[in-house]
């Protein structure tokens, strides 16, 4: 991994994520690119046919310098001694959907962004935050930071999966390979039973069979939690195992489905108060 992004929008939610943010560049010996997404300021003219609107270059040229005098003093209120810090300003440009930027810094294999979760039905329930939105259509993988969490090296990871799902095994490779370089974690893969779905034990055997002839890593264990929601398990399942890291995968689902169905993952993020690492699974 050459770089890694963190989106700021100056506030404390996400100088806690830039705190976190260097810790992981450190140990993944990436550089952090640190960015901040404006809209530009436009102009009304006249025109034959009516109005149209043009970028006001010199309104635009103020707002920048502003910008990046914020963005200066962000970076240097934590110390990123040992690894290399870039800034950025984006103009028009939507947070969430990163496809649009994540190209503008090659090499980038990782957004971390500050989750503030939900905070009604309107900004966490029908809409959704930022943080949650971006997990579900980022072509990288995204760490979602809530305020409370605080950087320590992982020595245990929490990863749930669905035995059913033929992209499990898939979810469990992409995990081990990025968690590499904090050498011996402990990956602890959780099956959640729920009263709506539940897994007999005979498939849960068989799966971790498969696991183990196609995955190469012995600090890997499964454990089997029983709770209302998948939400609620994981809640057990993090306050019981005292892990350090929730990784999950998103099938980014649009549209109706989304509607729906709803993302396990993107709830997480907004209700639960952990950090969480994110896997697109329909993106290469």
């Amino acid at each position: 991994m050459k770089a890694i992004l963190h989106l700021t929008d100056f506030s404390e939610v996400a100088r806690n994520a830039y705190a976190y943010a260097i810790e992981v560049a450190k140990k993944l010996n990436a550089e952090l690119h640190v960015a901040h997404i404006y809209d530009k300021p436009y102009a009304s003219i006249a025109y034959q046919g009516g109005l149209s609107a043009i970028v006001d270059a010199e309104m635009d040229t103020k707002i920048r310098s502003e910008l990046l005098k914020h963005l200066e003093s962000y970076v240097t209120s934590v110390s990123a001694e040992g690894i290399r810090v870039l800034l950025h300003l984006w103009g028009d440009l939507t947070v969430w959907r990163a496809d649009e930027y994540v190209d503008k810094v090659p090499g980038t294999g990782l957004i971390v962004m500050g989750t503030r979760g939900a905070t009604s039905i309107w900004h966490g329930g029908l809409f959704g935050t930022n943080t949650a939105r971006l997990i579900r259509h980022s072509p990288v993988p995204v760490i979602a930071v809530h305020p409370k969490n605080v950087y320590t090296s992982y020595q245990k990871v929490l990863l749930p999966i669905d035995i059913f799902d033929e992209k499990s095994i898939h979810l469990i490779q992409k995990a081990v390979e990025f968690l590499r370089p904090w050498a011996g974690v402990k990956i602890t893969l959780i099956v959640i039973n729920t009263p709506y779905v539940f897994y007999d034990t005979p498939s849960i055997d068989k799966f971790l069979k498969e696991v183990k002839a196609s995955i190469t890593y012995e600090p890997l264990e499964l454990r089997v939690y029983n709770d209302i929601s998948v939400e609620e398990g994981l809640r057990q399942a993090m306050e019981a195992e005292k892990a350090d890291l929730l990784v999950m995968g998103t099938h980014a689902r649009k549209g109706l489905a989304q509607l729906l169905f709803g993302s396990i993952t993107e709830n997480v993020a907004q209700h639960l108060e952990y950090p969480l690492l994110a896997f697109p699974l329909e993106r290469k």
